[in-house]
């Protein structure tokens, strides 16, 4: 570089300096030096900001057959042999979370530490059959209504969808009869007389006996 452009990189250097110092004594953080102003992030306020990346369009999985409330098991990784309970699921990522498994330690707001589930790919656990106790492959099946049903490949067996979360389930709306329908009284009341339709069965039975004979 010339003596020129070496002297205009000096003055740019200093510039930033000089905005970055402004900043800090104004209680901004200034346009040079805003790592050195920025307040000091937690280690869990920057894993829940940074997080896995994001699973390419044509690589995101488009049917699930795994759900919040499902045990599952884990094939591979540092926890490889072990089971739990699916705690949320991240579609965008393809990964999922599973209680007690894959912990990492984390300090919070207040400086102390915990442990908290980092997650796991969905391709390293296996649902656990409930009916036999072990990992099994799962197919799906649907309903005329369009609704998916899980058979397990180890045992045949339907396996039931867990249910959703608490702050996910709907609250049954309260219902007022209307003018067209049944009062209680009138639907429980006993209409079917069985000795009535006995004896006309047996005369339906008859006049047929009667007409078969006669032809």
């Amino acid at each position: 570089p010339t003596p020129s452009h070496l002297h205009r990189r000096t003055v740019d250097l200093a510039m930033l300096s000089l905005r970055g110092l402004l900043g800090r004594v104004g209680g901004g953080p200034g346009l040079g030096l805003v790592a050195a102003c920025a307040p000091p992030r937690t280690d869990a306020a920057r894993f829940a900001e940074r997080g896995p990346k994001l699973a390419r369009k044509k690589d995101m999985i488009r049917t699930w057959k795994i759900r919040p409330g499902d045990v599952v098991y884990v094939n591979s990784g540092k926890n490889k042999n072990s089971s739990g309970e699916v705690l949320m699921v991240d579609h965008r990522r393809n990964m999922l979370k599973v209680k007690g498994l894959n912990l990492r330690k984390v300090q919070d707001e207040d400086g102390n530490y915990k442990f908290i589930e980092k997650k796991i790919h969905y391709s390293n656990c296996a649902l656990v059959d409930p009916a036999a106790g072990r990992p099994t492959r799962v197919g799906l099946t649907f309903t005329e209504d369009g609704d998916a049903i899980r058979i397990s490949h180890l045992t045949g067996h339907v396996i039931p969808w867990p249910d959703p979360p608490k702050h996910l389930q709907k609250e049954p709306s309260e219902y007022t009869d209307g003018p067209k329908d049944t009062q209680p009284e009138v639907a429980l009341r006993k209409t079917y007389d069985y000795h009535a339709d006995n004896e006309a069965m047996r005369l339906a039975r008859l006049t047929m006996t009667k007409y078969n004979y006669n032809n």
